[in-house]
């Protein structure tokens, strides 16, 4: 925050005292955030508590302004804007999902995984298949030339088409 050149951060809890325009000033700019005004005399768990509520509402209406502001650019074609890493926390902390058409939710990102190890592993399984096949099918040619005869056959086919055994 900043007050007639005056710069200074306040974290959730603190408090500081300043003169009544910076305090004003202050409010307007950061009260939207939770920041509020304490006098003598107030109940702070109550104050505290409504500061609070003010804060929820803030960081979700962050996160609903991003999310209809990218919903817009969709629609009229244009770029998408990335979220800032201070509105994803938003989104995180309140449970809210940021629209991000181009990032792939992790159970995507799991299966995308898990089908890419799959598919290394059949690809593996196959070219095995393949080398026991071309043995097998070695094996056979083999098998089958050793069971052919090497003579010629006894049986000829006569004119009429019959089968008929040589000499007869």
């Amino acid at each position: 925050m900043q007050y007639a050149g005056r710069s200074f951060t306040l974290f959730r809890g603190e408090k500081e005292e300043v003169n009544e325009a910076c305090a004003n000033h202050l409010l307007n700019a950061f009260g939207q955030r939770g920041l509020t005004f304490l006098k003598y005399g107030d109940d702070e768990a109550e104050v505290g508590e409504k500061a609070k509520e003010r804060n929820i509402e803030f960081k979700k209406r962050q996160v609903t302004l991003y999310n209809q502001t990218n919903e817009q650019r969709k629609l009229t074609r244009l770029g998408f804007l990335s979220p800032t890493q201070k509105l994803k926390d938003y989104a995180l902390e309140l449970g809210i999902e940021l629209l991000e058409p181009y990032t792939l939710k992790d159970e995507e990102k799991a299966a995308i995984s898990k089908s890419t190890v799959e598919n290394e592993d059949l690809r593996k399984k196959l070219v095995a298949q393949e080398v026991e096949m071309a043995e097998m099918k070695a094996m056979m040619k083999q098998l089958l030339e050793a069971k052919e005869p090497k003579e010629p056959s006894e049986l000829r086919v006569r004119k009429d088409g019959k089968w008929v055994k040589e000499g007869t």
